[in-house]
């Protein structure tokens, strides 16, 4: 039996999972959460120059988010896992995926060749057999806050999680949503990205009990209401009767959560994990229009239109934190007792220019992405920090920050709970300008077309210098780059190291030895003999060959 007892997943109302002492006083003061997690978003996609050193978008258009980078910190160094499923699990789990509940590398599998390309016709190495979810017995973000008494609600895509939600998760309201739909229309099955169907059976839906009440086609009273005050320069009058976009609902649904919790006793973990801008990407029509006429062609108007969508969500949901009752008067703004987060789970689909790489890839373009946090009198506002961050320390950090002691809490077999993350609640409040941990990794025992094939990446912080140390298993080969000086990882250092930058190369393979076989990371087993591959040679940079 867990310490923490939960509900059966699928009820919208239900009974507190625990028992609390707390009085209103103690439990109004644990701060609500909002936890907003793009889909693809990359680093250089908005327009604020505060996550990305001054590289703000001059295409897309994200004031919201813009807003939101001067009212909080925003992290310059924010990394997440290459692609969503491990980056959803990493975030949920609190641990790496080679952590005993996570498990998750990738989306579906590791075995992931593209046919399309010449892609890995005869693969040296049989890939690890991971596992598509998180353990349902381990102790989750969600599970952690509920011993704070927090109220919890996950509205969106579920990727690294069961999908629809059941057993054992600790979330109270699991809204769990795709954004392809598809339902019988006239009679014959109907595929659509994004925009609700009319339905035979269930009318306007996104296949969905939780959102389908948003799913009516656009209004002019949602569009006097709800959309006018982001208009942004579009042309609202070409929605009217067409049929609501998931963004959209998301956002709607998310707002009246807020509404319906913010004067609970009760402190609330909202958990938005959004399906824009992942392709196949289909932008609202207003804002497409909008940016087909500034020249765009079709694939990049539509981006822009889904990234400016999500900002304009993200805008609706900080609004219902200002005025949860939406009648104007903001005498009951949560806002001062709110932690609001603006994250991504993986790097950019298109251009990312000066990064390399874009989602699924190890190079920056694929693991580095915006992440703001805003949290009135803890958070200092307009502030940028460079210490890196990952989603395996969202779990500590917010622990840190809500009081939960995580070395409570128990598995069903009774042993401890064990996280990869380390909090960086400190660097959020000022206290601290760097973490004492050192150290980042990245390992992918398989493959994903011809994004990634076996490989180990760790990251190194000396000061205030970013060190990045690949090894590549199928010819067991390194390759190293300081990402201060080569944001575009151009120049692996390898070729022609300086003595201080082969020193810095020995400890950084040394220390990804060290933690592979502290975490018994799986590396597969080659084709040719089914033998184990090996870890990294101790020393193995030295043999390094251009």
């Amino acid at each position: 039996m867990r310490l923490i007892s939960k509900i059966t997943i699928g009820v919208l109302a239900v009974a507190p999972l625990l028992t609390f002492s707390q009085s209103k006083t103690e439990k109004k003061a644990k701060p609500n959460i909002v936890l907003l997690f793009a889909d693809d978003l990359g680093w250089v996609d908005v327009s604020t120059g505060n996550t990305n050193g001054g590289r703000g978008s001059k295409r897309y258009e994200t004031p919201v988010i813009d807003q939101l980078a001067s009212e909080g910190m925003s992290f310059a160094y924010a990394y997440t896992n290459q692609n969503c499923a491990p980056s959803r699990a990493s975030l949920i789990s609190g641990q790496y995926p080679t952590g005993e509940d996570n498990q998750v590398y990738n989306v579906g599998s590791l075995s992931r060749q593209d046919k399309r390309t010449k892609g890995f016709p005869n693969l040296p190495i049989k890939p690890f057999q991971q596992k598509k979810v998180i353990a349902e017995d381990g102790i989750n973000i969600f599970d952690a806050l509920k011993t704070q008494g927090y109220k919890t609600a996950f509205i969106g895509k579920s990727h690294g999680t069961p999908h629809p939600l059941v057993g054992d998760f600790g979330i109270d309201l699991p809204a769990d949503i795709h954004h392809i739909i598809a339902a019988p229309v006239d009679g014959k099955r109907t595929k659509s990205y994004y925009m609700a169907l009319q339905s035979d059976r269930r009318g306007w839906t996104f296949k969905s009990k939780y959102v389908d009440k948003y799913a009516t086609p656009y209004d002019q009273n949602y569009i006097n209401t709800t959309l006018k005050p982001y208009a942004s320069r579009s042309e609202l009058s070409l929605l009217e009767g067409t049929p609501k976009h998931l963004t959209d609902a998301i956002g709607d649904f998310s707002v009246d959560y807020i509404k319906e919790n913010a004067n609970s006793d009760q402190p609330f973990f909202l958990y938005v994990p959004f399906h824009a801008v992942h392709s196949k990407v289909v932008g609202r029509k207003d804002l497409t229009e909008k940016y087909r006429k500034r020249g765009l062609n079709e694939r990049l108007a539509e981006y822009a239109s889904m990234i400016e969508l999500l900002d304009q969500n993200i805008g609706k949901i900080n609004r219902a934190i200002k005025d949860p009752n939406g009648d104007g008067d903001v005498s009951d703004d949560i806002t001062n007792n709110t932690i609001f987060i603006v994250y991504s789970d993986n790097g950019g689909l298109k251009d990312n220019k000066p990064l390399t790489g874009k989602k699924g890839t190890l190079t920056e373009g694929g693991i580095r992405v915006p992440l703001i946090f805003r949290y009135p009198g803890v958070i200092k506002a307009n502030t940028i920090t460079n210490q890196s961050v990952h989603c395996i320390d969202f779990l500590p950090t917010l622990a840190e920050l809500t009081g939960v002691d995580l070395s409570t809490l128990k598995k069903s077999n009774g042993s401890t709970a064990q996280y990869d993350g380390v909090s960086f609640a400190k660097i959020l409040k000022g206290e601290e300008k760097w973490l004492s941990r050192d150290n980042l990794f990245w390992h992918l025992p398989g493959y994903m077309d011809e994004r990634f094939s076996p490989s180990t990446l760790i990251q190194t912080r000396i000061g205030s210098d970013y060190y990045k140390l690949f090894y590549f298993y199928e010819k067991e080969t390194f390759a190293m780059y300081h990402v201060n000086s080569d944001i575009s990882e151009k120049k692996n250092l390898l070729n022609n190291p300086t003595k201080k930058q082969l020193k810095i190369a020995l400890q950084m393979n040394a220390d990804m030895l060290a933690w592979l076989k502290a975490n018994k990371a799986p590396t597969g087993t080659w084709v040719k003999n089914g033998e184990n591959v090996p870890y990294p040679k101790k020393d193995g940079v030295k043999a390094y060959k251009k």
